[in-house]
């Protein structure tokens, strides 16, 4: 018996010793997309009928990481295609293409704003995009304002890759605050909701040598409604995000000018109802240092009293820029404040008795800004 136990025990060890890889491709062969940009296209590029979009990408040159010789030393290969779906576009360049395609490792989608003026077209590639089971849910959504294909064959001299360019800036600055979060996962769950949500808005600077993220596209009913710029973006993420490192406040005190560097924010959105109107509370707590003044001038701000009015000063200042934001967004209704999902989450009576008329409540909301800074640094004093 115990024979028999070990005959069948070395048999399964050998057949698993013995497995191969069935698919195995080599990593030459393999095409890493890296940035991937969809564009809709005019009549006079449509090469056939049918004809809706057109993909871009680009896939790094792996081969120059393993050996001195290659056939070339372009950093990356072009690709790009045209077709009815997503999905068809992508089977295209499959076909043409010497590489077999990885989409599991995109790091960032970039659409052109002209898709976003067409609802049933940016709903279809929405749904391929989020049909396609490569996709990290992770991935970054951007909006060009040109032609995608122009930011994916752009070249930056820091990195060659757009993908990875875009991945590296993008990692950081929606961690602090800087830029919107425009990751797929956030983009589909607030469509789902609300139909209504933002995404950083790209563009190409420097002589088309480098791209820059610019400020912020809101979409709305699956159409592009709004752009914020890149100070109101901020503001919003210091409305709706706890921040870090997220701007410099100037304000004047007695004829210096100060700089008043954000390091941390906490904020909190409140809803009620007031004489049958809307009540938008906004509570803003800021932390920063001084990081700069006026060469030469001594105890304008090394003392208690300085302090309080500096950041009295940068308080209202930040009140300002919330307040221009809310009108802003209030005067088209373009709810990326989540006042609707604060509604529903703990307002439930409130939610189902405006509902039907929510724009026209966050339209008519009455809005108070209360802000909160505190200076803990002030540099060195000499």
């Amino acid at each position: 018996m115990k024979k028999k136990h070990t005959i069948i025990i070395l048999t399964i060890i050998i057949s698993i010793l013995l497995t191969g890889c069935w698919d195995k491709i080599e990593i030459n062969n393999r095409g890493f997309v890296i940035g991937l940009g969809i564009d809709k296209l005019k009549e006079d590029e449509k090469n056939k009928e049918g004809d809706k979009i057109k993909v871009s990408f680009k896939i790094p040159n792996v081969a120059l990481l393993g050996t001195k010789q290659t056939p070339t030393k372009e950093p990356s290969f072009y690709w790009e295609a045209e077709g009815e779906t997503f999905d068809t576009v992508i089977n295209e360049i499959q076909s043409k293409s010497p590489f077999d395609l990885e989409l599991s490792h995109n790091k960032v989608i970039i659409i052109g704003r002209d898709i976003l003026k067409d609802k049933a077209l940016f709903k279809q590639i929405l749904d391929g995009v989020d049909r396609n089971r490569f996709f990290s849910r992770k991935i970054f959504m951007l909006v060009s304002k040109e032609k995608a294909s122009d930011i994916i064959k752009i070249r930056p001299n820091e990195q060659p890759l757009v993908g990875v360019y875009y991945g590296n800036i993008l990692d950081s600055a929606v961690k602090n605050g800087t830029v919107i979060d425009g990751t797929l996962n956030k983009l589909m769950k607030e469509m789902e909701e609300t139909e209504t949500t933002i995404l950083p808005l790209t563009t190409k600077t420097y002589n088309n040598k480098r791209i820059e993220i610019i400020g912020g596209s809101i979409i709305k009913d699956y159409e592009i409604r709004e752009e914020l710029n890149e100070t109101e973006c901020r503001f919003l993420n210091m409305i709706i995000k706890n921040n870090y490192n997220i701007m410099n406040i100037h304000v004047d005190y007695k004829n210096v000018p100060v700089s008043y560097k954000i390091t941390s924010t906490k904020s909190e959105t409140k809803v009620s109802e007031k004489d049958n109107k809307l009540l938008l509370d906004i509570y803003v707590d800021t932390e920063g240092d001084v990081t700069q003044h006026e060469f030469g001038v001594k105890g304008l701000i090394a003392n208690d009293k300085g302090i309080r009015d500096i950041e009295k000063l940068s308080e209202e200042k930040i009140k300002e820029n919330i307040n221009s934001l809310i009108n802003k967004l209030k005067k088209n209704s373009l709810d990326v404040i989540n006042v609707e999902n604060i509604l529903y989450k703990y307002h439930q009576p409130l939610y189902k008795k405006i509902n039907e008329d929510f724009d026209q409540y966050f339209k008519n909301m009455e809005v108070k800004v209360h802000v909160e800074s505190k200076i803990r640094r002030i540099g060195i004093v000499r």
